[in-house]
């Protein structure tokens, strides 16, 4: 008998959400995450290159183009490039990933993964109304992070 309340059994492996690494990604003891937007400011990227120096920690990446909780979406290809090299550069270890479906939660989950030492954001002005619609991810992020959160207009 077919047992339906069971977990799922997956027939394919999960993809992996990460694009673009560098080679000693996965050896590095400290970390920052980069909630990176696409249209964001240049000084998100530096506000995160200095902390991840500051820290000498690597960079977590989490690359989208929009903030709601309701329709995250993946970043364009070559800007995730230019954002490796901007990294790579930098001399700093990365990883960068694609948005998955919960933008917030997995910020939040990679920070608590890595024991991040910082989160840095960007932020975008929004009318009460839209963040009660929509959500906000930078929102809850502040809210459940353990971590300190930099918010960089």
């Amino acid at each position: 008998m077919t047992d339906f309340y069971s977990a799922p059994q997956h027939r394919f492996p999960v993809p992996s959400l990460r694009v673009a690494a560098s080679d000693g990604i996965d050896d590095a003891q400290n970390t920052i995450i980069l909630a990176y937007r696409s249209e964001s400011s240049t000084a998100l990227l530096e506000q995160a290159i200095a902390g991840a120096r500051r820290e000498n920690a690597a960079v977590r990446v989490v690359h989208f183009e929009s903030d709601t909780t309701t329709a995250p979406s993946a970043g364009a290809l070559s800007q995730t490039k230019e954002l490796a090299d901007r990294l790579a550069e930098a001399d700093l270890e990365f990883e960068i990933q694609r948005a998955d479906s919960d933008v917030a939660s997995q910020i939040i989950d990679l920070a608590e993964e890595w024991q991040a030492k910082l989160i840095v954001m960007p932020s975008k002005r929004r009318s009460p109304v839209v963040k009660l619609l929509l959500g906000s991810s930078t929102q809850r992020v502040i809210l459940e992070a353990e971590c300190p959160v930099l918010i960089v207009k």
